[in-house]
């Protein structure tokens, strides 16, 4: 080979540089060709490796970044507590502020009964179903507090009540009304208006406090008298080849008839006729502020064809009638009422938001555990700055109200459900709290479980027994079966006049449905050393499992009459079967039947246990209202969970996982074998 300078002039052409030749000129393109595609293949892994490597350091990048964000979040929450709790709650804190001249009480929703859980899931979970549901979730013990406030603000003009789709029983609707008319009472002066688009028993009740009744020109009652029924499902069951096995003591069957019957029984349709027509009659007669209210309902909702007639007479609007009947006042929209009172009081941003003071702001101003807590408002019209305290309750002898609300189970992690761990922990409070001189045991209940039931028995002996305190009942709406069960440890028994109690009595129930699957070829069979053992699904349940059911029910059901004669002096004497037998009684048959001490509230409750503890006159005796802060640890997760994907999923669908959460937790819970608990199972109104 002969090498030259490529630029010197002289060369020769480039044809002579290429001298050398490997092997014949047919195959001389094959080794460039092989060697594009291996080029062609390393590019290609070149750039798979990198997206790789690129994709798993990003991975790893964020997966740091979770670390540290979920390490500060944790010691924020360690640091910052009760704040970060009310940011993640959707609630704001209120340091200082002044009250608007309207008071609004926007009761569009549930009223609860009990203390609302003030832990950071509860708040979590009662913001999510507010804005799921567009309703407010709201409790009587708030609603009482921020009318006792508003007392002492004379800045407070009017107080204006929405009542539309408000959910709640007579005995809280009556302490709403009362505490209105009580603040009426102490302040004539301000103007309280009720508005509804259509009003419930209970918004009626509480619409009846205020100066002015407002319904919305397409509105109405949702009620025209009080009602109860059954589904039977005794022929269906037999079409299908289902066995009801049921195991019952006594021989009223209301809880089970359902599924031995096609109808109600005549015994059970009268005992319940007697009690809905008192309950409607008594309904009527608390209207009694009200001129002509309760004769009004009676001569026209009572007859249904003179109803038909009159609202023909104002070609179908309910709420012509109803003004014409006097039971309202005024015919006017929810629009047009708030829009006057944005051009009376002032407004936030425009026409349709009135200023107004949230009655909760205000109830959250009124703590009886710290010595001053300032409130703030959301809404201010002037420059002044008035906050409002309240003294320090510290060292003063207090009544605690224990809570039991809703069926009786044996476990739940909700805290504000009726088991044995959530009474158990509101007893802790009061064992551990000296100040505490007696308990009102609060119960709005239809019964459950038996051994629930007992072991709560047992928690109100031990109390009685380490603090030698006096514990009197509160029924309410219902303290039936399990309920009253409880009750017998206690030592006085009062209930609202609407209370429905008794159904003292014990079953078991459940479905064989061993001839359905035999029908579609599906058998049974094994080997057992007693048939006591056997767990009959596809073949009969044995006679001696039958019996010994039945055993058992009948022991449980003589250990609770038992109870009842043991714990009521006055029916040691009386045949069981004249306040047993499952039947179910009103608060004055009940008073008749001995089976209750008297007729009262929650707060004539209170007196009477006052006056049974002070033995000073000057020694003031407030309500320490209890409620359980059980499973707190348990939904951490739940919380921490919300709290990320509240700003990643759309509200409904953390509302869904949430679900599946409880629904998987309720799924490991063992439903009691024995029941005691009412037939009727709630009256909200």
């Amino acid at each position: 080979m002969d090498f030259k300078d490529p630029d010197n002039s002289t060369s020769q052409n480039r044809n002579d540089y290429i001298t050398i030749q490997t092997g014949s000129s047919k195959h001389s393109n094959s080794p460039s060709l092989i060697k594009s595609f291996c080029h062609i293949f390393m590019m290609i892994g070149s750039i798979i490796t990198f997206i790789r490597n690129t994709v798993f350091n990003i991975i790893f990048i964020l997966l740091i970044i979770a670390i540290f964000a979920l390490v500060g979040l944790v010691n924020t929450v360690t640091d910052r507590g009760a704040e970060v709790i009310s940011e993640i709650s959707g609630k704001s804190s209120y340091k200082t502020g002044q009250v608007e001249q309207v008071l609004c009480f926007d009761l569009n929703g549930p009223v609860y009964e009990y203390p609302l859980p003030d832990d950071d899931y509860s708040k979590l979970t009662r913001n999510l179903d507010e804005k799921l549901n567009n309703r407010r979730i709201n409790d009587i013990l708030s609603i009482e507090k921020a009318l006792k406030a508003a007392q002492d603000e004379n800045e407070i003009k009017e107080i204006y009540l929405n009542l539309t789709d408000c959910m709640t029983t007579f005995p809280v609707a009556e302490r709403i009304y009362n505490a209105v008319r009580e603040y009426k009472k102490k302040k004539p002066d301000t103007k309280i208006t009720a508005f509804a688009e259509s009003y419930g028993a209970s918004a009626y009740r509480i619409a009846t406090a205020a100066d002015r009744i407002v319904i919305d020109p397409l509105g109405g009652f949702d009620f025209k008298g009080f009602a109860s029924a059954n589904l039977y499902f005794k022929d269906l069951l037999d079409r299908l080849r289902v066995e009801p096995l049921v195991f019952k003591a006594g021989e009223f069957k209301s809880a089970v008839e359902i599924f031995t019957e096609n109808r109600m029984s005549e015994g059970v349709k009268k005992e319940y006729q007697h009690i809905f027509d008192s309950l409607w009659k008594l309904y009527k007669d608390s209207l009694n502020s009200r001129a002509d209210a309760s004769a009004s309902l009676t001569r026209v909702f009572d007859n249904p064809q003179r109803f038909l007639e009159e609202l023909e007479r104002f070609r179908g609007s309910e709420a012509q009638l109803l003004k014409h009947m006097g039971l309202v006042d005024e015919i006017n929209s929810q629009l047009n009422l708030e829009y006057a009172y944005s051009k009376d009081y002032g407004y936030e941003d425009n026409m349709l938001n009135p200023l107004m003071t949230d009655y909760q702001d205000l109830a959250d101003s009124v703590n009886p555990v710290t010595a001053a807590k300032t409130l703030k408002k959301k809404h201010r019209k002037n420059g002044a700055d008035k906050s409002v305290t309240v003294e320090s309750a510290e060292g003063k002898s207090e009544i605690a109200v224990l809570y039991g609300i809703g069926e009786i189970m044996d476990y739940s992690e909700r805290p504000t459900e009726f088991t044995p761990d959530n009474i158990a922990s509101q007893i802790e409070s009061i064992l551990e709290d000296k100040n505490i001189k007696g308990v009102i045991f609060y119960i709005n209940s239809p019964g459950g479980s038996v051994s629930a039931s007992e072991k709560i028995r047992n928690l109100i002996l031990k109390l009685k027994e380490t603090r030698e305190i006096p514990v009197y009942v509160s029924m309410n709406s219902l303290c039936a079966s399990g309920a009253y069960w409880i009750s017998t440890a206690c030592d006085r028994l009062y209930a609202t006049p609407t209370t429905i109690t008794g159904s003292i009595g014990v079953f078991s129930v459940g479905l064989g449905i061993h001839d359905l699957l035999n029908e579609y070829g599906v058998r049974q069979d094994g080997v057992e050393t007693s048939e006591l053992e056997r767990s009959p699904l596809a073949v009969r349940m044995p006679e001696s499992q039958r019996r010994m059911n039945t055993l058992e029910v009948e022991g449980i059901y003589e250990n609770f009459i038992s109870l009842v004669k043991n714990s009521r002096k006055d029916l040691k004497n009386t045949d069981y079967r004249v306040f047993a037998e499952g039947k179910v009684f009103l608060c004055q048959d009940a008073l008749s039947l001995k089976l209750i001490d008297d007729s009262k509230d929650l707060f004539g409750v209170f007196e009477e246990i006052k006056a049974a503890v002070q033995h000073d006159d000057n020694d003031e005796i407030s309500l320490l209202h209890l409620s359980s802060e059980i499973g707190n640890k348990a939904n951490l997760f739940k919380s921490l969970f919300i709290k990320t994907a509240s700003g990643i999923l759309a509200p409904e669908y953390v509302k869904t996982i949430l679900d599946l959460m409880n629904k998987s937790s309720a799924a490991g819970e063992n439903k009691p074998k024995l029941m005691a608990i009412g037939a009727i199972r709630d009256v909200t109104l």
